[in-house]
């Protein structure tokens, strides 16, 4: 039978039928081939094309089972994460939307009979959320990356957290074991020898040594045989020696109370203070200072005349480097490279933008302009009272 002419109205439905999708029940999976109708159908299942694939899928009828499968699955779930993401949708939509492909994997040639079947196994496996409805079943796909990002980030605060519990474990036994150490150390100092103080230099020290009798009558008869010695010269002598130990003592006193007033003693829970503030000032020391409330400076032109060097509060901070500003009534979205903090009179209140009190409200106390930095008296938190000295970009005014 010849082709008809083109342009024929049975030649126009015939194009319009090889383009479009034909039923499901004439698609031989095997020899991927869409049969027009019934008839031709028949026609191939006896072709020896056919036969021959036949012959091929009875010799090993799992492996062509499980690679069709494997191949549905793989399409399916493309289309799902593609088209509707992670959006609860019925099941029945994505097929469709599924089989509009003229090459798809039929579901036939699957180890699946039914799209149900095929939905719980989507379930089972953990690649879907799935629910029965009256409306029938719905599926939502679980985006396996974004479970495994959530719970990596669960792990580094956990980590994080666990770290910082014994850092501050560590600090506690460190600070106990430095005030035992202080405690033993006034003891020593208290239950020591202590200096031998004289009232009069001239006054002579007298040791009193229990002897025999016998003893001291030979000496003395001893003395009186020897020659008389002027106590003059040795006199002198002694009071010489006693001067010159004074003078040495008092200067090495002034000395060590000179040293003492210069360089006071460092104990070690200062030590540990001073760890735990380069701690913090690490953890919390980042390139962006921009706060919510606080009230910054633009510095830059693209806005206009009006509005360069002009005070704004911080309404939102968009991201780390980007933040909506409430200036004379405009909205603005800056930059933080194009923003300044703002230094108020002494006494105002502001707040910590950077550093180790990072988020913390202080109250100014007074400004060294000679150093480019401020006195600040925290206003909140574990250290409320304690005065610190930081630079002018690390603080912000803060609006009343």
């Amino acid at each position: 039978m010849g082709k008809y002419e083109k342009g024929t109205p049975k030649e126009i439905a015939n194009r319009c039928k090889s383009k479009g999708l034909q039923k499901l029940r004439w698609f031989c999976q095997m020899c991927k081939k869409q049969c027009r109708d019934q008839n031709g159908f028949k026609c191939h299942l006896t072709s020896e094309t056919h036969q021959r694939q036949l012959l091929l899928f009875a010799e090993n009828p799992g492996t062509y089972l499980e690679e069709y499968s494997r191949e549905f699955e793989r399409n399916f779930l493309k289309v799902l994460r593609s088209t509707f993401g992670t959006k609860r949708v019925r099941a029945n939509e994505v097929y469709q939307e599924y089989i509009r492909d003229k090459l798809h994997t039929h579901m036939n040639s699957t180890k699946w009979h039914t799209l149900t079947n095929f939905v719980i196994y989507l379930g089972e496996a953990g690649i879907c959320r799935v629910d029965q409805t009256e409306r029938g079943w719905y599926i939502a796909w679980i985006d396996q990356e974004e479970e495994l990002r959530k719970q990596a980030a669960l792990h580094k605060v956990k980590a994080a957290y666990d770290d910082e519990h014994k850092q501050q474990q560590l600090l506690r036994e460190q600070a106990e074991r430095a005030r035992e150490k202080q405690q033993q150390s006034v003891e020593e100092k208290t239950s020591g020898p202590t200096e031998l103080i004289r009232s009069s230099n001239e006054e002579k020290i007298i040791f009193s040594l229990a002897g025999n009798k016998s003893d001291d009558v030979d000496v003395n008869q001893a003395s009186s045989s020897m020659p008389t010695i002027s106590h003059s010269v040795f006199s002198r002598k002694i009071k010489e020696e006693i001067k010159y130990e004074e003078d040495t003592t008092k200067k090495s006193r002034e000395y060590s109370d000179r040293k003492q007033e210069v360089r006071p003693r460092r104990t070690a829970l200062d030590e540990i203070m001073e760890m735990e503030e380069q701690r913090k000032e690490k953890q919390n020391r980042k390139d962006n200072w921009l706060h919510e409330k606080i009230i910054v400076k633009v510095m830059t032109k693209k806005f206009g005349n009006d509005f360069y060097k002009a005070k704004g509060v911080i309404r939102q901070v968009v991201d780390d480097f980007t933040a909506i500003l409430d200036v004379n009534g405009h909205s603005l979205e800056v930059g933080q490279e194009n923003l300044e903090t703002v230094i108020p009179a002494v006494g105002r209140e502001m707040l910590v933008v950077n550093g180790a009190y990072r988020g913390t409200k202080a109250i100014l106390q007074a400004i060294k302009e000679d150093e480019f930095s401020l006195v600040l008296l925290l206003n909140e938190g574990c250290a409320k009272g304690r005065v610190i000295s930081l630079p002018y970009e690390d603080a912000s005014k803060l609006e009343r």
